[in-house]
C-alpha cells in the first residue's frame, strides 16, 4: 500500500484500517450487533483509529466517499458522534494533506498524523481542544511514511511503524527524530532484522503495532518469523502471529504469546489488550499477561480494531467491523 514496489499482503491489511474508502471498509465490516455499550453505527460510513483522550472524549477518524476522512469524537458509552475537524484542517498542514491515523500522546492527549506529498511523508501533530486546531508535535515533526506511532517520556521518545520495501518495520524515536536502528533478533531459532533495512526480504520481519511497557518494546510479527513467503492477504490472515518483547538494555527478545490473527495492541501501562481482526475464529479482544504470556479472550466478536484505554486504565474502546465503537472493561 504505502510505497511503490511494496508487496501486497501487509500493506493491504494496514491500508484497510487507515486509507481505503468507506465503501471498501464496508465490504470487510461485519454489520452485526455488539456489546451492551455500543453507541455508534451508521450504514455507509467507515471509522478507524479510536483514541480515548485524557480530555474524556473518544476520538476517531470517520470516512465516507462523499466527504473524505474527518476527525470526529463522542462521549464514552453514550451519545452520538460530532465533527471536530474536516478535510480542510489536514490540507492546511501540507500539500495534499489527509488525515492518516490517530495515536495517544505520552500525556494521554490526542496525536494526529497527516499524510502529505502523495503519501511520501507524515506530519505528526497535537490536537488542541481549546482552539480545535492542530499544533506541531515536535520541533521537526516531518518523518518518513508511517503506519503507527507510540510515544513515551514527554513525547520525545518512542517507536514508529515504518514502511520498507519488504513490509513494515519498527524504528525508534530519539529526541523526536526517527533513527535507523536495525537491530538483529533471534526468535524461535530464526534471525531477522526488525528495522527492515533492505538486506534481503528473507531476513526482514513484518513488524507492526509497537507499544512500550516498563521500558520494553512490544510488537507483533507473523509466526513465519518474518519470512517473505505469504503472497496474499488471506495467507497473512490464516497464519498465527507472535507478540514479541524487545529489551533495549540487554538487546534480547522474548516471545510472549501466540496471537490468533492479525491484531492491534494497546496498553494502559500495566496491561496489554490485543484486538484481533483475522478471518479465523480468533477475532475479538484478548487480554495478555506480559509476564506469564497468558491470553484471555475478553470480547468474542468477528473482528476488532484499534483498541485504546481510558485515562483510568480500567476500560477500553475498540472498533468493531470498521463501522462502530464498542466499549468494555478489563476483568476484575
Amino acid at each position: 500500500m504505502r510505497q511503490a514496489g511494496w508487496r501486497w499482503p501487509e500493506a493491504a491489511v494496514r491500508r484497510l484500517s487507515r486509507v481505503v474508502f468507506a465503501s471498501l471498509a464496508m465490504l470487510l465490516a461485519v454489520l452485526v450487533g455488539g456489546c451492551q455499550w455500543s453507541s455508534f453505527s451508521i450504514v455507509g460510513v467507515g471509522i478507524s483509529d479510536a483514541v480515548w483522550s485524557s480530555d474524556g472524549w473518544v476520538y476517531y477518524l470517520r470516512e465516507e466517499a462523499s466527504e473524505g476522512r474527518q476527525l470526529w469524537r463522542q462521549p464514552p458509552r453514550k451519545g452520538s458522534g460530532e465533527l471536530v475537524l474536516d478535510q480542510s484542517a489536514a490540507k492546511s498542514v501540507c500539500r495534499g494533506g489527509t488525515f492518516h491515523f490517530l495515536y495517544q500522546s505520552s500525556s494521554g492527549g490526542l496525536g494526529v498524523a497527516v499524510i502529505c506529498d502523495s503519501s511520501t511523508r507524515t506530519e505528526l501533530l497535537n490536537y488542541s481542544e481549546g482552539g480545535r486546531r492542530l499544533e506541531p508535535f515536535i520541533s521537526h515533526p516531518s518523518v518518513p511514511f508511517l503506519g503507527d506511532a507510540f510515544f513515551v517520556d514527554g513525547g520525545s521518545a518512542g517507536y514508529a511503524e515504518v514502511a520498507r520495501e519488504c513490509g513494515m518495520a519498527v524504528l525508534p524515536f530519539v529526541d523526536g527524530k526517527l533513527e535507523e536502528s536495525d537491530f538483529a533478533m533471534t526468535v524461535g531459532g530464526n534471525s531477522f532484522r526488525i528495522g527492515g533495512v533492505n538486506v534481503g526480504c528473507e531476513s526482514v520481519a513484518r513488524a507492526r503495532s509497537p507499544i512500550v511497557l516498563d521500558g520494553k518494546l512490544f510488537f507483533l510479527i507473523p509466526d513465519s518469523r518474518g519470512e517473505a513467503s505469504a503472497s496474499s492477504p488471506k495467507a497473512l490472515d490464516e497464519v498465527g502471529w507472535l507478540l514479541v518483547q524487545w529489551d533495549p538494555e540487554v538487546r534480547e527478545s522474548t516471545i510472549i504469546a501466540e496471537i490468533p490473527g492479525i491484531a492491534d495492541l494497546a496498553t494502559n501501562g500495566q496491561d496489554i489488550v490485543v484486538a484481533v481482526h483475522s478471518r479465523g475464529e480468533g477475532g475479538g479482544v484478548w487480554s495478555v499477561d506480559p509476564i506469564a504470556g497468558e491470553l484471555s479472550r475478553i470480547v468474542d466478536v468477528g473482528d476488532a480494531w484499534h483498541p485504546s484505554f481510558s485515562p483510568s486504565g480500567k476500560e477500553f474502546v475498540y472498533i468493531k467491523g470498521l463501522n462502530r465503537l464498542e466499549f468494555d472493561s478489563l476483568p476484575a
